[in-house]
């Protein structure tokens, strides 16, 4: 196997488009695409930045050899579970089972128990049939919701924390507060552990900005619609929401003109 043929092989193994592959090398497409059917070769740099990133000894890169016939098989190596007893699955049928006898109980004594029931069968659902980052999926499929109903039910809300002294002659405020940063909290942890285990990791600051965006855009209006008893501190934060949305904008339309000046590059 030729040194091109390695390059696209490992290329499309790790899901990159030679674009992909260019940008993270600090090359350009036209580079990678001679690379790969023979025209030209990577300066001794490129290989060493080459078997960085794809995880392979330069030797092996190098060498006319399948880069998967020089890794050395471990003697002990863990024989993996067939798919059927995953703990994936093994997780959703537990919570199927659970969600199952909630629900049953919940018809007979109480109807809270009921809807518990339901949320862990849809939970037991996503497990068996979600594969990559069921938790993810509960995870942001549980926060949202309850974040947008966070109001309804009780007099805390996320944006709480931007103006905590309206509340201060609440008798509660103190826990109402310790809610709203709760629920921050949890955002920020969905955010990060987003960010490390999924292509996000790629936009991290979109991905992050947008999920903020989502609980605080509801001071936007108000820039809109100050009157003079308006508080300043209030109309300052509207703006500066705006402001954020633009920059989020901006940096979506920038992503949006590499991914179409890459596919016509190819």
């Amino acid at each position: 196997m030729t040194l091109g043929e390695k390059i696209a092989m490992l290329r499309a193994e790790h899901r990159l488009s030679q674009g992909d592959l260019a940008e993270k090398i600090g090359v350009s497409r036209q580079s990678v695409s001679k690379w790969e059917t023979g025209s030209s070769v990577p300066d001794l740099d490129k290989l060493v930045a080459l078997s960085e990133l794809f995880d392979v000894s330069l030797d092996t890169l190098v060498k006319d050899q399948d880069p998967k016939e020089n890794t050395v098989p471990q003697l002990t190596a863990p024989q993996q579970s067939p798919e059927k007893y995953s703990s994936r699955k093994i997780a959703g049928w537990i919570l199927l089972s659970i969600g199952l006898l909630s629900v049953v109980l919940g018809v007979a004594f109480n109807l809270l128990l009921a809807v518990l029931g339901v949320y862990l069968l849809l939970c037991g659902t996503i497990c068996l049939f979600v594969k990559k980052h069921p938790g993810l999926v509960i995870g942001w499929g549980t926060f949202l919701p309850c974040a947008y109903f966070l109001p309804w039910f009780t007099s805390a809300n996320m944006r709480l924390i931007f103006h905590p002294y309206i509340y201060e002659n609440v008798g509660d405020w103190i826990v109402q507060l310790t809610i709203s940063y709760g629920f921050w909290a949890v955002l920020f942890l969905l955010i990060f552990v987003t960010v490390k285990n999924t292509r996000m990791k790629s936009h991290p600051f979109l991905f992050c900005g947008w999920a903020v965006f989502s609980q605080i855009y509801g001071f936007i209006p108000i820039a809109f619609r100050h009157t003079e008893q308006t508080m300043k501190s209030y109309l300052v934060l509207s703006w500066c929401v705006i402001i954020f949305l633009f920059v989020l904008l901006f940096f979506i339309g920038k992503c949006l003109f590499r991914y179409l000046q890459t596919r016509k590059q190819k």
